[in-house]
């Protein structure tokens, strides 16, 4: 049975999905298990073959199969439609997060765009697909996955899928893949890799009447900082520029350290997400940070 793409994002919009972000918070809001049981429902009733892959406790990936006309083991097409099931944090909202409000041809609520905009869109053509039946129609593949907005181990363990590292609902490697992230409906046919560290300074508590007793931390990683800056400048701005998807770029997203504004900071930690240009290597891009933090003494 046909879907209404409007109607079907209104309703994800309705079931919060928060990534965590890391953290331990929790709450009716946090995670993405009342969203999947909602989508497992949705496929279902529409047809699709569905089959859960446990990534976290209470976050599944959800994989839902259209069988085409030929088997793929057998000379079928095979088309994976990629989407993610997480939304960022509230934060900051001017609107009510899980209110799905249209004006002006828009539909407003948290994930509306990023991506249950695309993930409603996907539903409603694979529904569709299994109404008609097309002659030639391809197995369709939708793959709803956890924790993008955080870690991507959702996306790790459906690799793990169609590595056939575990067995599963996909028969195959898919001929093609489309991911329903907001582009403004521009093909996006090439993207920077990523590769996130987390970097300490330790230190030694004391008491802040005393400080020339303890050993700053945070004062260490301030050393570290500058140089940093000076690289994000400079280092990372002499690797070179893809056609497709611009330089390599570095930014310093968290720092955390100290456990009283009375007590010297024992331990301070930063965090920082490097992107990576197509052709270059994780260990690449951290043996070049490596040496020039070492040659600038950070």
């Amino acid at each position: 049975m046909p879907l209404d793409p409007v109607e079907t994002l209104g309703r994800l919009v309705e079931i919060p999905s928060v990534n965590p972000m890391g953290g331990t918070v929790s709450g009716p809001e946090f995670g993405e298990a009342r969203l999947t049981d909602h989508l497992q429902s949705l496929c279902q009733d529409s047809g699709f073959r569905c089959w859960r892959q446990h990534v976290h406790p209470q976050r599944d990936n959800l994989i839902a199969r259209l069988d085409g006309q030929i088997d793929p083991r057998k000379g079928g097409k095979l088309i994976l439609f990629g989407v993610h099931q997480d939304t960022v944090p509230v934060g900051g909202m001017t609107i009510e997060p899980w209110n799905p409000a249209v004006r002006g041809g828009r539909l407003y609520g948290r994930g509306a765009c990023d991506v249950k905009g695309g993930m409603a869109a996907m539903i409603a053509a694979i529904a569709r697909l299994a109404d008609e039946r097309p002659n030639g129609m391809p197995t369709i593949v939708l793959a709803c996955t956890v924790n993008e907005e955080y870690g991507f181990s959702g996306a790790s363990a459906l690799r793990r899928l169609l590595d056939g590292q575990e067995a599963g609902i996909i028969p195959r490697k898919p001929d093609a893949a489309v991911v329903a992230e907001p582009t403004d409906l521009d093909v996006v046919v090439a993207h920077k890799g990523v590769v996130r560290w987390r970097c300490h300074a330790r230190g030694r508590a004391g008491h802040s009447a005393l400080p020339e007793q303890g050993d700053n931390a945070i004062y260490k990683m301030a050393r570290a900082l500058r140089v940093l800056e000076g690289y994000q400048r400079e280092g990372v701005a002499t690797l070179g520029s893809h056609p497709l998807c611009g330089p390599a770029t570095m930014s310093v997203g968290t720092i955390r350290g100290g456990i009283s504004v009375n007590t010297i900071p024992a331990q301070c930690t930063i965090e920082i997400d490097r992107r990576l240009p197509p052709g270059e290597e994780p260990g690449q891009a951290y043996r070049h940070l490596v040496d020039h933090l070492e040659r600038k003494g950070g």
